[in-house]
């Protein structure tokens, strides 16, 4: 399927929309013109039938016509009058001189009411705009006395009468026709005008965009890391879409840093145990020794294996800790039995290094939401921190507490030659400059292992100094499943 284009769709739909509003304006402007021409039209002919339905007249009791008398000097009326009488009682006609022989089509509103309609001219069949309506005769006041002295007296709505008025219309609706399609015709020139104009509108409005897609698409491997050239004239609306993606590429670059940082620690520390090996098995293939002496050579060696495969496996669970296909198991654990069981493995160390250990746990257990393999890791790798790295004859604090959203476990102890940033601390193969012997034993994950751990499972782990000299770890467990 192919993708949809952002040019075509603003296109068309600007399209769209400027077709139906010049449709709409020219459909107004049509019907504007149109009832107006008609309205004068139908003007024109109601005039004229108000003006007729006022020349029958009765006298004498006979019907006469004034227009008849007067058409020698309404020459208007005579030459282009359209218009007939019906006298309903006789069944008579009586039409104008235009007419001839031929009758215009007889109709009236309802009950004799003045109805205009448009109708086809006899003989020519042109279009006309026609009124119909009943009327009745005109009696003078001087025709009422007479009856009254006479006796006879006639009612005029005895003598009704149908009148149609006509006007030939194929003028107006000639003008309509030409407005028609001078309205189409401009309709479809201004939308194909239109068009060309959104379309280079479009097409200057988004070459920013592709200005930018360019820049993407031919940066090489090596140039991922550094930020876009952004044009001058971008616009806003654009600004943090290229802004967020500087973002990105600095993440990138940052993430790539780190890889760097990790792979040149790795070849580091692989290579310190390989050239111990490579050095213990020269010498003792370096002349013939004694069993003992062989012995004492393959310890080393087994020494230095131990040390490899133990930076192998941490290694190997740093890689899959944020392995989605194996997300950690939460479920509510019992911290302080945890941290408990932990701190009792680890004191013959503490003893051994001279070590005060002062505790501070509650009575009762401390229940949090985690994963138990997990927590024991950042547990175990904090203790281990803590005893390997803590001033001799010095003392180690443990506190541990829980609040309504978080359980919290500080573990803090005067330590040398810190970084001045700790988050140092959590990178990956990062050594404090110790003595020799630490070197050889730490690997320099555990604290990067146990900020993975505890981002997999929702907690917090962050390195704070307390007081000058003193480094502080503290672990925030949330107490329920997806509290902050």
């Amino acid at each position: 399927m192919k993708p949809p284009s952002l040019r075509r769709t603003l296109l068309l739909r600007c399209g769209f929309g400027v077709g139906i509003l010049l449709c709409l304006s020219s459909a107004g402007t049509y019907l504007i013109v149109r009832h107006g021409l008609l309205r004068e039209l139908d003007r024109s002919i109601t005039q004229t039938a108000a003006l007729l339905s006022n020349q029958v007249e009765l006298e004498n009791g006979k019907i006469t016509f004034e227009w008849q008398e007067g058409v020698g000097t309404n020459q208007a009326l005579q030459d282009s009058g359209l218009f007939q009488y019906w006298d309903e009682t006789t069944e008579t006609t009586t039409r104008s001189a235009r007419l001839g022989n031929l009758d215009l089509p007889k109709f009236s509103g309802a009950d004799g009411a003045p109805l205009l309609k448009e109708i086809q001219l006899p003989g020519s069949g042109r279009r006309a705009r026609a009124i119909g309506m009943r009327i009745y005769p005109f009696v003078l006041s001087e025709e009422s006395e007479r009856m009254k002295e006479t006796g006879r007296i006639i009612d005029p709505k005895s003598r009704p009468y149908i009148l149609v008025v006509a006007r030939d219309a194929t003028s107006p609706y000639r003008i309509l026709n030409r407005a028609r399609w001078i309205l189409g015709a401009g309709t479809l020139l201004t939308l194909v005008l239109g068009l060309l104009l959104i379309h280079r509108v479009i097409r200057i409005t988004l070459q920013p965009i592709d200005e930018l897609a360019l820049q993407m698409k031919e940066r090489a491997a090596h140039q991922l890391d550094s930020a876009l050239e952004l044009p001058s004239e971008l616009p806003v609306e654009l600004m943090e879409l290229a802004e967020n993606f500087d973002t990105l590429l600095a993440r990138v670059a940052a993430i790539r840093e780190r890889e760097r940082d990790f792979i040149r620690h790795a070849a580091h520390e692989l290579r310190t145990p390989i050239a111990g090996l490579r050095a213990t098995t020269d010498l003792a293939l370096s002349q013939p020794r004694g069993a003992a002496a062989y012995a004492a050579h393959l310890a080393t060696c087994q020494k230095t294996a131990i040390e490899l495969g133990e930076l192998v496996k941490r290694l190997s669970a740093l890689s899959r800790i944020d392995q989605a296909c194996a997300p950690p198991l939460l479920e509510p654990l019992d911290v302080a039995g945890i941290l408990t069981d932990h701190l009792d493995a680890f004191m013959p160390r503490f003893q051994e290094r001279g070590l005060q250990v002062e505790h501070d746990f509650p009575a009762g257990p401390l229940t949090a939401i985690g994963d138990v393999t997990l927590l024991k890791i950042i547990l175990n790798n904090l203790l281990d921190n803590a005893v390997s790295h803590a001033t001799p004859e010095s003392e180690v604090v443990i506190h541990a507490s829980a609040t309504v959203k978080h359980v919290e476990i500080r573990i803090s102890n005067r330590a040398e030659n810190l970084p001045d940033n700790l988050e140092r601390l959590f990178e990956p193969l990062f050594r404090r400059e110790t003595s020799p012997s630490d070197a050889e034993t730490h690997l320099g994950i555990g604290l990067t292992l146990s900020l993975e751990a505890a981002t997999a499972t929702g907690a917090t782990l962050q390195a704070r100094r307390p007081a000058t000299g003193w480094i502080e770890f503290v672990l925030r467990i949330n107490r329920a499943a997806g509290a902050v």
